[in-house]
């Protein structure tokens, strides 16, 4: 995955027509927010990639947001996909409004307008304030209002001290697939239910290979792993899981085909963190 991806895809999204932010087109480099500080970018370290991605749900929607490393007075690009929960599809209109509170500090609020594309949405945060904060995100479209509260943030006070955060890291052994391409596929997500003392799951997401019946975990919304099960009975669409997963996992239940190699039968196909890196992503 290229390295400082969300500035990246920010430049394409505005250079190809997309003039809904509310932030004005501005180059990387050095540049004036008004407040009579510049913020350089042209110094950032290209060779680690410490942004942010959170994979979080609520009763209606999948919120997977990607967003670079928080520091005060230095501006960082949010980029929010929001899936429907009851179709598994982008959510066509709304918007989103980033909020970091708490840590003694003035609530700050970063509001965007329209999507980007169909679920896609883009925001610029300008934080004033170094810290711990919350953060949460809040949607309002015509088809659903959620909010998205996502815990505990570091806003660094300077991008010398946000060189200590730890890289990203990328799952080894897992088959990558973009959240844009998800939605084509018709990938759809779901836990196990509970029934009894068992977990149960539609035995559409239940493959075959000649190692065994395994399913796909979401490990991080755009990486899926292979996960070996031991099933039980059979029943009315519904097979139970007798090893394998838990409770907490979220399992492709549907579009499974995008995640196969080209031979159906033979183990799936896995990515590490160099093939990533070198995917175009979006």
């Amino acid at each position: 995955m290229p390295k400082h991806l969300l500035t990246t895809l920010l430049l394409l999204f505005i250079l190809s027509g997309c003039d809904n932010s509310e932030h004005a087109n501005h180059p990387a480099g050095a540049h004036d927010h008004g407040d009579g500080i510049e913020h350089d970018h042209s110094g950032d370290d290209e060779h680690v990639d410490r942004s942010l991605h959170i994979v979080h749900f609520s009763d209606k929607s999948e919120l997977f947001l990607q967003y670079e490393i928080l520091v005060a007075k230095r501006d960082s690009v949010f980029l929010a996909h929001i899936t429907d929960l009851n179709d598994y599809t982008p959510v066509p209109d709304g918007f989103i409004t980033i909020k970091l509170s708490g840590g003694g500090a003035p609530d700050e609020l970063f509001t965007g307008k329209r999507p980007v594309r169909p679920g896609i949405h883009i925001e610029v945060a300008l934080p004033q304030y170094a810290g711990e904060r919350e953060l949460s995100l809040h949607f309002e479209s015509p088809a659903m209002t959620v909010t998205h509260h996502l815990g505990t943030v570091t806003v660094y006070p300077d991008y010398v001290s946000s060189k200590n955060s730890a890289a990203r890291i990328i799952p080894e052994n897992t088959t990558y697939l973009e959240k844009e391409a998800q939605w084509q596929a018709g990938v759809a997500i779901q836990q196990a239910a509970i029934k009894g003392a068992q977990l149960t799951l539609p035995t559409s997401a239940i493959y075959q290979d000649s190692h065994g019946q395994f399913v796909h975990v979401m490990n991080g919304a755009e990486f899926f792993e292979q996960r070996m099960v031991t099933t039980g009975k059979s029943d009315h669409g519904q097979t139970v899981i007798l090893s394998g997963i838990t409770a907490d996992d979220q399992i492709v239940i549907k579009g499974n085909n995008a995640l196969l190699s080209s031979d159906e039968t033979a183990p799936h196909k896995t990515t590490n963190a160099d093939e990533v890196d070198s995917a175009h992503h979006h």
